[in-house]
């Protein structure tokens, strides 16, 4: 019998992973003038605060794998939520812009890894075992993304940055009876009885060739979806489109994220992960040519679409790709080293993609490496998708 506490568990990690990442980024690009202004910086270090939020996100993803083991996703998605809300009130009264940063870096860089995607990703595995993928595209949906902007402005307006910091440590007190009731497993299941101490060692998970690839093609394919997003809006005005209806893409973006993750979950029940990465690569891949020849906002908008929802679905499948091949015990071990070692990909690619922007004035050189990147992509989880399953083994 369906244990009735499960879709309970799917809502409390939905709400978790908006509140970690719809703070983080959905309030951003609302604050980073007033950040700039405020402290007397350049854009570059105002914008500096959320890639350093990525950077530890990526790096304390192997730390926030370990807690989860140890202590289990309850206590580790709790102390997770107090110490980002603790960042958020240290940027409320932050009186620098080395305290700014410190706040981005370490308490909510950590609170992103320890309550945002990847622990509700976990959660969702745990409770919707043997078709993990719906509830896996559902937790991962953002929907704060589109929420907290539009709440942001009229806060920053009225009560400037100290008012939306302080708000958004408030969410973060108002999640914390939803975290509370986490429960890590259904009773009866191996993981309710002890086999979540039993980890896959790290070594046993970096030399499988399988783990590589899956890296290599989802950091390339994150990387792109992190390229679309910053750099939309600059690619639509050099296409010919006004810089206020360029904006719109950004918009698009947000919206496509929501779809992308939930159509994730669909598209790897029906056909299976490798399959499904194969495709959403090759999807990607064609929104940028396309995007490459279009001079409409119209047409622009549909690629943007297109590509803004396969970016976003990208970190759901890819978890359900895991547990197809590695077995569902590697999961939290897995996804720990995954975002450790994508990282050089997607913190890296997308200021080459500036610079390459730079040195060619101009986009084409940029879309025709992401066109090639997506194709690559396909290419290998078309090619992972036929490789056998081997779950790999757990020590105790």
């Amino acid at each position: 019998m369906t244990d009735p506490r499960r879709r309970s568990m799917a809502i409390r990690a939905f709400l978790c992973q908006n509140v970690a990442i719809g703070a983080a980024f959905g309030s951003f690009g609302v604050a980073m003038l007033p950040l700039q202004s405020h402290f007397g910086v350049g854009r570059g270090m105002a914008s500096f605060g959320i890639a350093l939020s990525v950077l530890t996100m990526g790096l304390a993803a192997p730390l926030s794998a370990l807690l989860i083991e140890r202590i289990g996703l309850r206590a580790t998605m709790l102390g997770a939520i107090v110490v980002s809300g603790i960042g958020y009130v240290m940027l409320a009264f932050a009186t620098s812009v080395g305290m700014m940063l410190f706040a981005f870096a370490l308490p909510i860089g950590l609170g992103l890894v320890g309550f945002g995607p990847f622990p509700a990703t976990v959660l969702a595995g745990n409770w919707y075992r043997g078709n993990a993928g719906p509830a896996i595209g559902f937790v991962n949906m953002p929907v704060a993304i589109i929420l907290v902007p539009m709440a942001a402005v009229p806060l920053i307006r009225d009560h400037g940055l100290t008012g939306l910091y302080l708000a958004l440590a408030g969410l973060h007190l108002m999640v914390l009876p939803v975290a509370w009731g986490i429960v890590d497993a259904p009773e009866g299941s191996a993981l309710a009885h002890g086999e979540e101490k039993a980890v896959v060692p790290a070594s046993a998970i970096l030399r499988r060739p399988m783990f590589w690839a899956i890296a290599s093609g989802s950091g390339v394919l994150s990387a792109i979806g992190v390229i679309a997003s910053a750099h939309i809006v600059a690619f639509g005005i050099e296409r010919g489109v006004e810089a206020g209806r360029a904006a719109l893409l950004v918009s698009v973006m947000g919206g496509a994220s929501v779809i992308g993750a939930f159509g994730a979950g669909l598209l790897c029940a029906r056909m299976g992960a490798g399959r499904a990465l194969s495709l959403i690569a090759a999807a990607t891949g064609a929104g940028w040519l396309v995007l490459f020849a279009a001079h409409t906002v119209s047409l622009m908008a549909a690629m943007t679409l297109l590509i803004g929802s396969g970016a976003a679905a990208v970190f759901p499948a890819v978890s359900l790709l895991i547990a197809e091949k590695f077995g569902q015990g590697a999961v939290t071990r897995t996804l720990g080293l995954y975002g450790m070692v994508t990282l050089p990909l997607t913190f890296g690619l997308p200021p080459l993609a500036g610079r390459l922007h730079d040195v060619a004035q101009s986009y084409d050189g940029v879309v025709l490496a992401v066109v090639g990147g997506c194709a690559t992509a396909s290419i290998l989880y078309f090619v992972v998708s036929r490789a056998p399953t081997r779950p790999l083994p757990l020590a105790a």
